[in-house]
C-alpha cells in the first residue's frame, strides 16, 4: 500500500542523529542508559502508556447524566458562532471564559460547541485524588504515574529514542495531570521573542487575569523559610540576579472563609463540569437534563478537518464519532470561527488534513526545552527540626551567563514532592533537595511534523540552539548557583549533605527526557521578533495562510520554548482570545447602587 505524505517541516536535509555535546559538567550527554525511561506498569490488561479511561471503555453513569449531546443532535443544534476543538488548558480556560461572557449578553449570547475527543476519565485534576501505593515513601507527587497511564503516544522519532510525551485524550487534556507550577515567563524572554503588543498586553492583563483563575496559592511563611529564603538571596553572589521566593503553584490549599472547601490543584475539568451539571431539568417534575442554550459539549468525538468554502472561509468541522461513523459535518455560521486546541501536534494535523497549506509559514518546528536537575540527600543535625521546617518549593529566575543575560528558571524542592527522578541518592528515606533547571531556546529548526495516510508524524531533537562553549558557560553557572543554595539550605535550616562531594566531582547534573513534563510546542506560532518573523497564526492567534473563521489556542503557538512551564502564559493567552472574540463589557458600580436603591422604594 502506498503512503501519502504531506510535509510540515523547519530543515529536514542532510539531518543528522543529534548528540548534544556538552562540557565535563554534565554527567550526561544524551541522556545515559539509566535515564531512558523503563516501561512502567499499566492496569490491569492494558500496555504500558495505553489509555485506560472511559475513552478506552464503557461510559460511566456520570458521563451519560451530564454529557448526553450526541454528533447527530451537535449537526441539529447548529450552526454555531464558535467551535472549539480540546479542553486543555487552552480551550478549557478559552471554553470557561466565554461561558461567563455569554452570561452577561441575554439575547446577544454567542452560540458555543466545545468538542472533546475523550471522555469523563477524571473529575478533577489527580493531585486531588487518591494517589498510587508508595507515596508516603517517597513523598512523589505522582503526576508522571497518571501521566503514563492515561496517555496517549505520537507516532515520534527522536535521536535518542526517549521521548516521554503524548496527549491525554480526556475532559481537560493534559490539565488533569500536569500544570501546576505557574511562572511567568521572564520580562527578557518577553521582549526578545513575542511580539510587542503581545506581550505588553500579557504583562499589564492577562497574566493577572490567568493568576486569579488559577487560584495562585503561597505557603505559610514561618520565621526558619524566611531566613533561608532571605540567606539565599543575599548570599548568592550578584551576578547570579536571583530572587528565590516560594514556587508559585496553582492550587487553592486552603479557604479562609469558614466551612469552604478548598479548590485544591486547577484543571480546566472543574469549570467544565460545573457548566454541564447546571444544566436545567426539562421541567420541574423530570429528572431529564436539557441543553444549555448557548452552550454545548460533545465528547468521544473526534474533529478530523476543517470546511472551507470556495473563498476559504470555514464552513464547519468535519468529525468522527465514538461509534466509528466519520464524515460528519457540524455547520458554522457564515461568520462563525474554529478554535483549535487540539494540541502541538492534532492542530497542525487538522489543518494539513484540511488542505490548509504551512509550508511557507514556519509551523512544524515542535520544540522542547532542555530541563537539566539533580537529586542530593541530607539529614538533620537534629533529627526534631525536620517537623518545624516542613517541605519547601522555591523558585527563581537566574542570569544564565554574563555575556548574554539571558534567563532560565531554578526551581528547589527541599523535602518536598516532586515529579523529577532521585537519581544517584545514598537513601531514599532520607531528605532530598532537588534542584531543576528550565533553559529557553528558540524553536527547533530541524524538529517536524509529516502526514502519513492521514495521521501525523513527529520528528523531534534536542535542541541545537547553544554551542558546545555557550552550554559550558550555562553549566558552569547552574553549578554555581546550586553550591550557593547548598550552602545556605546547610546553614540555615541545620543539614549536612551526605552526598556533596558529588558536587565537587565535576558530573552532577542530568537532563530530563524530552517530553518528560508535556512542554513541547510551537508547531503554528505566532510572529517572532528579529529574524522570527515567519508565524502560522498572527497576533491575534488567527490563522495567517488567508484562510478566514480559524485561531489556534494550544501550546503550538509560542513563538519560542521559554524558560517557564507554558500553562500560566498558555492560560493568559486563552483569556486575551476570548475578551478578543467577545468583548466582555464592565458594569458600573452605580447600576448595583441604583438597583438596590429602587428595591428599597418598593
Amino acid at each position: 500500500m502506498s503512503t501519502k505524505t504531506k510535509s510540515l517541516k523547519g530543515v529536514r536535509d542532510n539531518r543528522i542523529k543529534v548528540a548534544v555535546e556538552v562540557d565535563h559538567n554534565v554527567r550526561v550527554v544524551q541522556p545515559p542508559q539509566e535515564f531512558i525511561p523503563q516501561q512502567k506498569p499499566g492496569l490491569e490488561g492494558c500496555p504500558p502508556g495505553h489509555a485506560v479511561g472511559p475513552a478506552q471503555g464503557a461510559v460511566s453513569k456520570f458521563e451519560k447524566t451530564f454529557f448526553t449531546l450526541t454528533v447527530q443532535q451537535a449537526i441539529e443544534n447548529g450552526p454555531y458562532d464558535i467551535i472549539i476543538v480540546g479542553t486543555g488548558i487552552g480551550g478549557g480556560v478559552l471554553a470557561s471564559d466565554l461561558y461567563e461572557t455569554n452570561s452577561e449578553l441575554g439575547d446577544s449570547a454567542k452560540s458555543i460547541l466545545v468538542i472533546e475527543k475523550g471522555g469523563l476519565v477524571f473529575h478533577t485534576h489527580c493531585l486531588n485524588t487518591s494517589r498510587p501505593e508508595g507515596l508516603s515513601n517517597n513523598r512523589g507527587q505522582q503526576n508522571d504515574t497518571f501521566f503514563a497511564l492515561f496517555k496517549d503516544d505520537y507516532n515520534i522519532t527522536s535521536p535518542d529514542g526517549t521521548w516521554k510525551g503524548g496527549p491525554i485524550h480526556c475532559v481537560g487534556g493534559r490539565s488533569a495531570a500536569w500544570g501546576l507550577f505557574a511562572p511567568r515567563v521572564h520580562e527578557d524572554t518577553l521582549r526578545r521573542w513575542f511580539p510587542k503588543h503581545v506581550a505588553m498586553q500579557l504583562n499589564d492583563t492577562y497574566f493577572e487575569a490567568a493568576e486569579k483563575l488559577f487560584k495562585l496559592s503561597q505557603p505559610k511563611t514561618e520565621p526558619v523559610h524566611k531566613r533561608l529564603i532571605d540567606d539565599l538571596n543575599e548570599s548568592a553572589d550578584a551576578s547570579f540576579k536571583v530572587n528565590w521566593k516560594w514556587g508559585r503553584i496553582a492550587s487553592e490549599f486552603k479557604d479562609e472563609r469558614n466551612f469552604d472547601f478548598a479548590e485544591g490543584a486547577y484543571s480546566t475539568i472543574d469549570k467544565l463540569l460545573e457548566i454541564m451539571m447546571s444544566k436545567p431539568y426539562v421541567s420541574a417534575d423530570s429528572k431529564e437534563r436539557q441543553e444549555h442554550p448557548n452552550f454545548k459539549m460533545l465528547l468521544r468525538t473526534e474533529v478530523r478537518k476543517i470546511q472551507f468554502d470556495s473563498a476559504k472561509r470555514a464552513t464547519g468541522v468535519i468529525v468522527k464519532a465514538g461509534d466509528g461513523a466519520e464524515g460528519l459535518l457540524i455547520p458554522l455560521k457564515p461568520d462563525g470561527k474554529v478554535i483549535l486546541s487540539a494540541g502541538s501536534v492534532t492542530s497542525p494535523a487538522i489543518l494539513m488534513r484540511s488542505d490548509v497549506d504551512l509550508s511557507q509559514t514556519g509551523a512544524g518546528m515542535i520544540t522542547d526545552h532542555d530541563i537539566l536537575y539533580r537529586a542530593l540527600s541530607f539529614v538533620y543535625l537534629n533529627t526534631q527540626d525536620r517537623d518545624k521546617v516542613g517541605s519547601m518549593k522555591l523558585q527563581t529566575h537566574f542570569d544564565m551567563d554574563d555575556s548574554d543575560h539571558q534567563y532560565g528558571l531554578a526551581n528547589m524542592s527541599i523535602d518536598a514532592s516532586s515529579f523529577l527522578p532521585r537519581t544517584n541518592i545514598v537513601d531514599k528515606n532520607l531528605p532530598q533537595m532537588i534542584m531543576s533547571f528550565i533553559l529557553p531556546c528558540p524553536l527547533e529548526k530541524k524538529c517536524s511534523i509529516i502526514m502519513e495516510d492521514d495521521e501525523p508524524k513527529v520528528d523531534i531533537v534536542r535542541t541545537e540552539a547553544y554551542d558546545k562553549t555557550e552550554r559550558k558557560r550555562y553549566v558552569k553557572r547552574m553549578r554555581d548557583v546550586t553550591e550557593s543554595a547548598v550552602n545556605a539550605i546547610e546553614k540555615n535550616l541545620k543539614v549536612k549533605f551526605i552526598d556533596r562531594d558529588g558536587l565537587k566531582d565535576g558530573c552532577y547534573l542530568s537532563y530530563l527526557e524530552l517530553g518528560a513534563v508535556a512542554h513541547e510546542l510551537g508547531s503554528l506560532p505566532m510572529p517572532g521578533i528579529g529574524s522570527n518573523t515567519r508565524h502560522a497564526v498572527d497576533e491575534s492567534l488567527k490563522l495567517s495562510t488567508g484562510h478566514e473563521g480559524v485561531y489556534v489556542c494550544d501550546l503550538s503557538i509560542f513563538p519560542t520554548s521559554p524558560e517557564a512551564n507554558p500553562t500560566l502564559t498558555l492560560a493568559a493567552l486563552a483569556i486575551r482570545l476570548s475578551r478578543t472574540l467577545v468583548p466582555r463589557y464592565e458594569r458600573r458600580p452605580v447600576d448595583a447602587v441604583d438597583k438596590i436603591v429602587s428595591l428599597a422604594k418598593l
